[in-house]
């Protein structure tokens, strides 16, 4: 008899304001498409909202799936020239988060819903094809 640890699901972040209409649909979308038809769980969601500092990790690496440091950021804050400056705009400027990122963590991908969630419906369903 062999024993095999239970698999754990994987990761999608949400960084979220819940004060914004689009972070509380992307949200609601990624609940939604959580569980498979049979009720199996397909990935775990970790909502982290503005009262959550995103780790100086979590950053860099969510700034490498989206190729700089921009599409984190409103479109009208100054770009940061490193993680802590980044890090430090988040904590004095929490609207500088003004639209929702997920990231799919096991997969390296990041989708950031600006004026729609296309990006992260797109996200989503690769993750729903992926067997990671």
């Amino acid at each position: 008899m062999s024993f095999r640890p239970p698999k754990t699901l994987p990761i999608l972040s949400i960084f979220h304001n819940a004060q914004l209409p689009l972070s509380r649909q992307a949200l609601s979308l990624l609940q939604s498409r959580q569980q498979r038809p049979s009720g199996e769980d397909v990935y775990r969601v970790d909502i982290i909202g503005t009262d959550t500092l995103p780790t100086k990790d979590q950053l860099h690496q969510m700034a490498s799936y989206l190729h700089g440091w921009q599409p984190l950021l409103a479109k009208t804050a100054t770009s940061p020239s490193n993680i802590q400056d980044a890090q430090d705009l988040l904590l004095n400027e929490p609207t500088a988060l003004n639209r929702p990122i997920v990231v799919d963590w096991s997969n390296g991908k990041a989708a950031v819903g600006d004026s729609s969630l296309d990006t992260i419906e797109t996200l989503l369903q690769q993750r729903l094809k992926s067997k990671k």
